[in-house]
């Protein structure tokens, strides 16, 4: 029901404004602010999940807590990513072959105007990569060091609770820009190709300026697989040793940093 409804919103705001393009739904990035003036429409918490007009109480009781207003997409829109010094960073497939790389940082941006749904230009850069028979690399690295070509992707609901959209909860799908592979490396004469998409869960619903995030896999099964109402094995990562591509895991823990507090919305 919740779906219908989303949708027969997003219908009548493009009939009312006369154009074909769509309108803003969740999830979305955005920013949740404090207002100078109280208003009915604001929302009434610092995580604008809930309309003042929706609070119990008279209208000016509900009026006096409306401070917050959504607005929609990120202007600072440049971030960060730092590994986890405490963890490493494991490609397994489901062969149980791995790579593991102790080391990394990272970067990218969400994608501003549009849906405001997107990040793009993201590249992690890993260090201390090692395999069974060796150090592995990306071409022109150096030794140890595997960067990611630049990557792209899009949020949406890991799960959807229906009737209480304010608990459900996200994930980032990213995939390379341009198609191809997500990542070349190399040990010795042995060329490695990982390629396809993959998920991760991201905190929802709360302004973040720093936040921890996590890709979590294990023996070549990465977890999410899907979004809510897609097909299993929706975004999945798959590695070539030089033979056929095996489905594979990426398990890694880093720390995003935002240029401004950004907020991941399952409500605006």
């Amino acid at each position: 029901m919740r779906t219908l409804r989303l949708a027969v919103v997003g219908a009548l705001a493009i009939c009312a404004l006369g154009t074909a393009s769509a309108s803003a739904t969740a999830p979305e990035f955005g920013r949740c602010l404090k207002q100078a003036t109280k208003a009915l429409s604001n929302f009434d918490n610092a995580k604008c999940t809930k309309l003042a007009s929706e609070d119990a109480g008279t209208e000016a009781e509900q009026l006096k807590k409306g401070n917050y207003q959504w607005l929609s997409g990120v202007v600072n829109n440049k971030f960060t990513t730092t590994m986890n010094a405490e963890t490493i960073a494991v490609l397994e497939t489901v062969g149980g072959t791995k790579i593991v790389c102790n080391g990394g940082t990272g970067g990218g941006e969400y994608v501003t105007g549009g849906t405001n749904k997107e990040v793009a230009n993201v590249v992690f850069k890993f260090t201390g990569c090692e395999g069974s028979g060796g150090q592995f690399e990306s071409p022109g690295a150096g030794a140890g060091r595997v960067n990611t070509a630049p990557l792209a992707g899009t949020i949406g609901f890991e799960t959807i609770t229906e009737e209480q959209p304010a608990r459900d909860r996200l994930a980032l799908e990213l995939h390379a820009e341009g198609g191809g592979n997500i990542a070349e490396l190399r040990s010795g004469g042995l060329l490695v190709a990982v390629k396809g998409s993959l998920l991760h869960k991201i905190a929802a619903n709360a302004m973040k300026l720093t936040a921890t995030e996590k890709f979590t896999g294990s023996k070549g099964k990465q977890k999410p697989e899907r979004f809510a109402g897609g097909i299993p094995g929706e975004h999945i990562l798959e590695v070539s040793s030089g033979g056929p591509f095996e489905q594979a895991s990426l398990s890694l823990t880093s720390i995003l940093t935002n240029e401004e507090k950004v907020e991941a919305s399952t409500i605006n």
